[in-house]
């Protein structure tokens, strides 16, 4: 069994991999970066045995999904390991750092034009990976990194195939909306005894930036695909 003490974790070898440390943590297990004997990088994704136990039938999601994605935005799937105390999925390193380490560990500001660019990248992998069915659920913060303008979706624990009664394509809609205002606020500079707003009165954005987020989050009547989002996108914010 692998008890779940992160320190020991240095030096370890699973399978053919030798870990070098933790880069990240979620509610179901412990990612590491590791490498092969001849250096080559890869992340290890344990799941923590007591929660796999509970869903070890939905767990099966994530691998099946990723092994019928290709595309360069989305870490591929290199293979699973499954050892007495151990499953974990082998997954492509990327590099660069989260949007979370970039806002809140770094404190970074987004300028106009690295949001469209982003926003554009982004959206082009949420069609993507609805044209083959997949609906992300979890477009947040930590699951999207960044490096030299490259764009990447990451964990995708809690991806389904699409189903318009329970998992339909606009789940993903409200997630990147949430995104996006993350970015734009991340250049707001707040006012000394500024009275809290709503962001569409706070952000300095035009009333058609507005009504985009404002579609995207479901305030205003919900847009049916992505390419009717990627369109008005860059209509209302091209640079």
């Amino acid at each position: 069994m692998w008890p779940f003490n992160r320190k020991i974790y240095f030096g370890k070898q699973v399978g053919e991999y030798i870990i070098e440390k933790p880069i990240g943590e979620g509610r179901y297990g412990v990612c590491f970066l590791a490498k092969t004997d001849t250096y080559h990088k890869v992340v290890i994704k344990k799941f923590k045995n007591r929660i796999f136990k509970r869903k070890i039938d939905s767990n099966v999601y994530e691998a099946v999904i990723l092994s019928k994605l290709s595309d360069n935005g989305i870490p591929e799937l290199l293979g699973v390991i499954n050892q007495k105390g151990c499953y974990a999925f082998v997954l492509e390193f990327k590099n660069g750092f989260t949007v979370e380490d970039l806002l809140f560990k770094y404190k970074y500001k987004f300028t106009n034009k690295e949001f469209f660019n982003i926003g554009v990248k982004l959206i082009k992998l949420i069609k993507y990976i609805h044209e083959n069915g997949v609906v992300h659920r979890d477009i947040r913060i930590p699951n999207v990194m960044i490096d030299k303008g490259e764009v990447y979706l990451i964990d995708f624990g809690l991806a389904r195939w699409a189903d318009n009664n329970k998992y339909p394509y606009d789940l993903d809609f409200s997630y990147l909306g949430e995104f996006l205002l993350y970015l734009l606020y991340s250049s707001f500079e707040t006012k000394e005894k500024h009275k809290k707003l709503p962001w569409y009165k706070e952000l300095n954005l035009t009333d058609k930036q507005n009504l985009f987020l404002k579609k995207l989050l479901g305030l205003e009547q919900v847009y049916e695909n992505v390419e009717d989002i990627k369109i008005d996108f860059i209509k209302v914010f091209g640079v």
